[in-house]
């Protein structure tokens, strides 16, 4: 008794004509309709990912141009030529592989070959699978043949990675890219096959095995036949997730519901589920990231049409999607991304997949500008919403109270000091806005300076915090008797709430970059803009007209000015070093040589007097 060898189902079911190779149709139609028109190119050139049936079109496509009785364009399969293609009595079809013979000699000996007629078919075709593997040698021996091939021959070349063929092979050839396949395109095929085994496949299963395709035909074969391998009986979705150690669909809606809530124990109960199960943890991320992606799809579409999924699959993820911001899916696919690439290197990875999982449940741990970010618009959303803090996590619940305390505290100075500020064009409280005495309202208060070269104090700031930069950048100002103001329109509240939050920590900085001892406060427009101040404006200081001393400004030109007097007469007692120049002659002593020059000095009383009208 003779045993026959087994042979893979994707090899098995492999088509034999062009109406079997599904998701290429774009393809098919036109080779079949060359070969039709007796129009056949003799290169070309096959893209595509892996597994998207370019070896198997150009196998169908060599027996399609030498059948002897060609259906529509396909193979009959059934005279001498096809048979003996196909079972490899004709050596008229040579399928060559690049990755293994790719250097010149190889190419060398196809040149060789070239010059000698076919023997039983038509035409000779070369199939070079996996092309870009060639030898820039082997190229450019292989670029005349390809140029001016004699007319039996044709050459197919299949590739996956088009962009490593050089540029003058790729002019010689006809190019068809061809696409990845739907998953509905593999579940159809899928189906075809087990009608023609007998296999017991639920329609569940179908799905998640288009999905693990992954737009690849052969792939969703192979993992189709490594669960039959260890199945018995039916196969559903959770026999495939059980024989693969994937993660089903509930345990990623288990987590993801533990990182909203900002449940942590659950997230690690969840981590000893799945090692428990015998499931691979990096297996596990790889599907997380992929949940979030949907749910990143559902945020901001409905998405028909871009999610595979289940119909109650599809209401769980609407529902997640609607309490998650862009912000937390965002930083979500950020984090769990570079923990998988991080745990590629370490041999207990699962401490680093925790952590990852731990920062999203808890982004306030993140000192990241994306984590900064998803805590500003989670905290935008509870404010909208109406809840103060995640359940089952009082830490946080204590932090959003003092932030709420914080952001009410204004309006607690309002109640109990109202009788001090009937007498306002506006009821803002009195923390809001302190105004400068009418005196002092001048070009040199030390804070409209300060307020002056608010740009280059602001960068500063963001050069040390980055994560202020919603605060800060391109945030209009005014000035009051406390110090500065952020001003913001309502539409900034995600800015403004920052703002407040963080209001000590960017007194802090702005105080230790200005040396003073002034505050930054935040506002929205409408509150203040009856008391908003031009401060480039301002006038100097006026003159009292007393013979008080005027107290000396701390600005060096502002000194220079003020003892300019002194210094005119200090300068006049010393002498002046000649001054000699290509078109003048200046010195002191030309200067006393005139002596009809009569010289006319000012009292020192009269240069003061001048001084202060200049002011004025």
């Amino acid at each position: 008794m003779i045993l026959l060898a087994h042979q893979a189902i994707y090899r098995k079911w492999r088509p034999t004509v062009f109406e079997d190779i599904i998701g290429q149709e774009h393809i098919t139609k036109t080779l079949k309709n060359q070969i039709i028109n007796q129009k056949i190119g003799h290169a070309y050139l096959f893209c595509g990912t892996r597994g998207t049936g370019k070896t198997t079109c150009a196998k169908v496509f060599s027996r399609a141009v030498n059948c002897l009785s060609p259906h529509n364009g396909s193979p009959c399969n059934e005279c001498a030529i096809c048979k003996g293609i196909l079972d490899g009595s004709i050596m008229d079809i040579t399928e060559i592989d690049a990755a293994s013979n790719n250097g010149v000699d190889n190419i060398r000996e196809i040149r060789e070959d070239v010059q000698y007629v076919s023997a039983n078919s038509k035409y000779t075709v070369y199939i070079i699978d996996e092309v870009h593997m060639l030898s820039s040698g082997a190229f450019n021996a292989l670029l005349k043949t390809l140029e001016e091939p004699p007319e039996n021959v044709i050459f197919i070349l299949a590739t996956t990675e088009a962009h490593k063929v050089p540029q003058t092979i790729l002019s010689r050839c006809q190019r068809f890219d061809f696409k990845r396949i739907r998953p509905e395109d593999i579940i159809l095929r899928m189906k075809e096959i087990a009608h023609g085994d007998g296999l017991r496949i639920s329609d569940d299963a179908y799905g998640l095995l288009a999905r693990l395709a992954d737009g690849s035909m052969r792939d969703g074969l192979s993992v189709l036949e490594r669960v039959l391998a260890s199945a018995d009986g039916e196969i559903t979705a959770d026999v495939i997730s059980s024989v693969l150690g994937i993660s089903d669909s509930e345990q990623l809606v288990l987590i993801t519901d533990a990182i909203i809530d900002g449940d942590t124990k659950k997230i690690f109960d969840t981590v000893d589920m799945l090692l428990a199960d015998g499931k691979d943890i990096k297996v596990f991320n790889d599907s997380l990231i992929a949940h979030f992606r949907d749910l990143l799809v559902l945020s901001i579409s409905d998405g028909d049409g871009v999610i595979d999924c289940s119909a109650q699959a599809l209401v769980k993820l609407k529902a997640q999607a609607k309490k998650l911001t862009f912000e937390k899916i965002s930083n979500a696919i950020r984090i769990l991304t570079a923990a998988q690439a991080d745990a590629r290197w370490v041999k207990a990875p699962r401490v680093i997949f925790e952590l990852a999982y731990v920062k999203l449940a808890r982004p306030y741990v993140d000192s990241s500008p994306d984590a900064f970010s998803d805590r500003l618009s989670t905290l935008e959303q509870r404010i909208s919403q109406g809840i103060l803090a995640p359940k089952k996590d009082a830490d946080i619940e204590k932090r959003l109270s003092a932030i709420e305390d914080k952001i009410k505290n204004a309006d607690i100075s309002v109640s109990q000091k109202e009788d001090k500020t009937e007498d306002r064009p506006k009821k803002v409280p009195i923390r809001l806005f302190s105004p400068i005495p009418e005196n002092e309202l001048n070009a040199e208060n030390p804070i409209v300076k300060i307020a002056k070269n608010w740009d280059s104090t602001a960068r500063i700031m963001l050069g040390a915090s980055p994560a202020w930069f919603p605060i800060l950048s391109s945030v209009p100002i005014t000035i009051d008797n406390d110090g500065i103001i952020l001003i913001y329109e309502r539409s900034q509240k995600l800015s403004y709430d920052a703002a407040v939050t963080y209001k000590e920590d960017i007194t802090e900085a702005f105080q230790r970059i200005t040396q003073s001892g002034y505050a930054l406060k935040a506002a929205y427009k409408e509150d203040i803009e009856d008391n908003i101040i031009d401060f480039w404006s301002l006038p100097s200081a006026p003159d009292t007209g007393s013979d008080t001393e005027t107290p000396v400004s701390q600005d060096p030109l502002d000194r220079i000015k003020s003892d300019f007097a002194a210094i005119v007469e200090d300068a006049d007692e010393t002498e002046f070093i000649d001054y000699d120049s290509q078109d003048d002659n200046f010195s002191q002593s030309s200067l006393d040589d005139e002596e009809d020059t009569e010289e006319e000095y000012l009292e020192e009383g009269e240069l003061k007097f001048a001084d202060e009208e200049e002011t004025n």
